[in-house]
């Protein structure tokens, strides 16, 4: 029964060792694939904000091209429309003045 006490052989620790030591290598292996891959999912989106943030400026500068473009548009509707009302005022004005359109005074 002594000899089932007796301290492990010095051999046999340094095996124990060993394996302890090749395990932690493992462990450390994955954990440095994990973060490289990490690395690399964080590179793409890096990459697909950065187009992002690119699209997002020409959709603003296209948004503000068709704002101009539809706000012309809708100057020019005010402004004819203002002009065929001026157009019928000044009409109106003219056949009350000369009692129809033959104003030979």
């Amino acid at each position: 029964m002594e000899m089932e006490m007796a301290p492990k052989r010095s051999s046999e620790k340094v095996e124990e060792m060993k394996a302890k030591v090749s395990e932690v290598q493992g462990v450390m292996r994955q954990n440095i694939e994990m973060v490289m891959d990490r690395g690399e999912k964080i590179d793409v989106l890096v990459g697909k904000a950065e187009d992002l943030q690119r699209e997002a400026g020409v959709y603003r500068e296209n948004g503000r091209a068709i704002q101009r473009k539809m706000w012309w548009q809708d100057m020019k509707i005010k402004i004819t429309v203002i002009g065929i009302l001026l157009l019928i005022l000044v009409l109106i004005i003219w056949t009350s003045v000369c009692g129809g359109f033959n104003c030979s005074n």
